[in-house]
């Protein structure tokens, strides 16, 4: 079992900076379970693709903003990194809220079942990609 200490040394470089290949590792796998669940759902019918997708997308694009944010500001000075990352996470969420809204308001068919699928297997898909070593 990997250890705290373990896990952040191995997301940084040897300065100190935040490796961004960890965090790209993580984007593409969400991206790529998020498209393979896509696909597979086309044989169930497309209310339930596009409503996986659309729920994909209400988790990978607040991650996508978070990881853009953040990842820059990760370094010696830890009192900006934890402003920057603690106001990034309340937009990611505020983000996360109104595609939500938006696409329960103007997507119609929307299978909600399919639409939680998706964000759901997009938010654990990312947490695997930052657990495996490349």
């Amino acid at each position: 079992m990997i250890g705290l200490a373990d896990k952040v040394e191995y997301m940084t470089t040897p300065n100190g900076r935040l490796d961004g290949r960890v965090i790209a590792r993580g984007l593409r796998v969400q991206s790529t379970v998020s498209l393979l669940m896509v696909l597979g759902l086309l044989m169930v019918g497309q209310v339930a693709a596009y409503s996986s997708l659309f729920g994909s997308l209400a988790a990978f694009i607040p991650a996508l903003f978070f990881a853009l944010v953040v990842t820059p500001k990760f370094g010696p000075d830890s009192v900006a990194f934890l402003r920057t990352a603690v106001i990034a996470e309340v937009i990611k969420i505020f983000l996360t809220a109104l595609i939500c809204m938006a696409v329960f308001i103007w997507v119609k068919p929307l299978a909600a079942g399919w639409f939680f699928a998706g964000m759901a297997a997009t938010i654990f898909s990312g947490r695997l990609g930052l657990l495996y070593r490349a």
